[in-house]
């Protein structure tokens, strides 16, 4: 599949709902997310499309810790400028120095609101880092939630029905692994009206996956050297498009568990609106 030049000026609106429930040494938290998409396809060079996203509404439900860091930053990406890679996922970021110049501005305030957090100066410096160079921040987001449901990268492949093919998804920020990489299997139906379901099924890579860092930090939590700490991972996409190559619905879920240490649930939902 490729983007022609009278695709050009195409938008289509979504509405992408997020479930997360975590649970980690007992500690139990989770997080309700819902926001407001504008999709453009801005323009087609040499078959290399270019893409811009607005976040048109946004609301979480939880407004602690971690998440509350999540919330007060989501404003920096509220309008991504970006090409797809020759993978037909989240390529080059254009518009790294709006972005940056969001992030100046909002930073002091942040500060004076998160002063108390004793972790402030990591999340400070990590963001920091993140935006230092457009690779860091289009690494950091082709995985993420809700660009991956946008730009799995399916529609550069040539799929044929009922025909398996692989690919490649992660999990970001996995404990003491930098993420979870994913071997999927991905096959596609038709339906009724011309429409086309493409389902996805994911394993996690274990050349690729760092266990034993994983396994280290478990040891060192719980002091037992004999305790379970082998990942399980549950994983599956799923995508109806009624006009190739847009989306009508697709979903994400996932569960992540280590035996009596962790619990990682997510359920991610982007539909046409």
């Amino acid at each position: 599949m490729e983007f022609d030049i009278q695709d050009i000026g195409k938008t289509r609106k979504y509405a992408f709902l997020r479930e997360e429930r975590y649970q980690f040494q007992g500690l139990r938290n989770e997080n309700h997310l819902e926001i407001g998409l504008d999709v453009k396809l801005l323009s087609v060079f040499q078959g290399v499309p270019t893409f811009k996203i607005n976040i048109i509404r946004y609301k979480q439900s939880n407004a602690t810790g971690l998440y509350s860091w999540v919330g007060d930053i989501h404003e920096i990406r509220s309008e991504l400028i970006f090409t797809l890679n020759e993978k037909g996922q989240l390529g080059t970021i254009l518009n790294m120095e709006d972005i940056r110049r969001k992030w100046e501005k909002i930073k002091p305030e942040l500060i004076k609101v998160h002063k108390k957090d004793s972790h402030k100066d990591i999340f400070i410096t990590g963001i920091n880092e993140l935006l230092e160079n457009a690779d860091n921040l289009s690494d950091a987001l082709r995985f993420a939630q809700p660009y991956l449901l946008l730009f799995p990268g399916i529609h550069a492949k040539q799929l044929k029905k009922d025909e398996e093919t692989t690919g490649y998804r992660e999990l970001p920020n996995f404990l003491a692994a930098k993420m979870v990489p994913i071997n999927t299997v991905e096959t596609l139906t038709e339906l009724e009206g011309g429409k086309i379901q493409i389902e996805v099924k994911g394993t996690i890579d274990d050349e690729k996956f760092e266990q034993e860092k994983v396994t280290a930090m478990i040891r060192i939590l719980k002091n037992r050297p004999r305790v379970p700490t082998q990942l399980q991972l549950g994983y599956i996409e799923r995508y109806r498009l009624d006009e190739w190559p847009w989306s009508e619905q697709s979903m994400c879920m996932s569960i992540a568990e280590i035996p009596g240490t962790l619990y990682r649930e997510e359920r991610n939902i982007l539909k046409a609106i």
